[in-house]
């Protein structure tokens, strides 16, 4: 048995946290304007009827993820209470490849998430022992990953506000939340049960503003809040430049500062990107192997 040992070092549990995807919204003294989505300096109109149906809120969410092709992120920073803070970079090509490094000025690479159409993997640097993690999405379902990772590859990208509903799942809504925002409830079936999903809407421009996973009994499993939006001039789509991510199991939550984002351009060295890395030293283990064990986080 190839054993995964889980100690107490924060930077370490922010990263594995990572894999998943997950406060914005104010009100707006006119209708037709909610103030604090910016395209550079003026407000976003209205897109959402009042009383909009599923369909309407569904298509105007669909309509601003589909617009982006792939995202970059050159200039990134990722926050965790209690660790200094780390430069990033942010990639994303919908619906499975997605990149995510972080470092410092002074240690270099300090972790490497990342999907691509096979498979995803995670590279910490710090972690004892030093293995490269890695699991094929089609061993997903039964692998030990699941029990660290709550959510899908097709799912990163909806970190970075490109959510999708999918047509397997069952959607019901939209409920009316106190605030004027809008709740759609998603049914999620999976091979260890089923997961409930809410995604909450704001009720004038539709975008995404929170997004959580339940188990089917109602246990939190992660949240997601994007807030920031500004209009992307190339793609048209508001994206979010300030993603906050609650994982209560761990009780830790952390943040992803994004500036810089581009969307829609050529990657330089697209075989680079999207290929799962080898860092000398660090043993490639399979998180499908059945002798792969996975410790639970400490104090569980």
């Amino acid at each position: 048995m190839t054993p995964i040992d889980r100690r107490p070092s924060p930077s370490r549990v922010a990263a594995l946290l990572l894999v998943v995807a997950a406060v914005a919204s104010t009100g707006a003294s006119c209708p037709q304007v909610i103030r604090g989505y910016q395209v550079g300096t003026m407000p976003l109109p209205r897109v959402l009827p009042p009383q909009p149906s599923l369909e309407q809120v569904m298509a105007t969410v669909h309509d601003n993820t589909q617009r982006v092709r792939s995202l970059m992120v050159p200039q990134a920073v990722l926050s965790v209470p209690g660790v200094p803070r780390l430069s990033a970079q942010v990639a994303c090509e919908p619906p499975r490849r997605f990149r995510l490094r972080a470092q410092t000025a002074v240690t270099g690479g300090e972790l490497d998430l990342g999907s691509n159409d096979d498979l995803f993997w995670l590279w910490i640097r710090r972690h004892e022992p030093p293995v490269m993690l890695f699991c094929r999405h089609d061993a997903f379902e039964r692998s030990a990953a699941r029990t660290l990772v709550p959510l899908e590859a097709e799912w990163m990208p909806e970190l970075l506000g490109l959510v999708t509903f999918r047509p397997e799942d069952r959607h019901e809504g939209p409920v009316a939340l106190a605030d004027g925002r809008l709740e759609v409830r998603t049914r999620i079936a999976g091979a260890d049960g089923e997961r409930l999903k809410s995604t909450i809407v704001d009720g004038t421009t539709g975008l995404v503003v929170e997004q959580h996973l339940f188990t089917a009994k109602g246990e939190r499993l992660a949240s997601v809040r994007t807030s920031r939006h500004r209009v992307d001039p190339a793609s048209g789509a508001a994206l979010p430049h300030l993603v906050e991510v609650s994982w209560p199991s761990s009780q830790l939550d952390f943040q992803l500062e994004l500036s810089s984002v581009t969307t829609n351009l050529p990657v330089a060295d697209p075989g680079q990107l999207w290929q799962m890395p080898a860092y000398s030293g660090y043993q490639p283990v399979d998180l499908s192997d059945p002798g792969v064990v996975i410790a639970p986080p400490p104090g569980r």
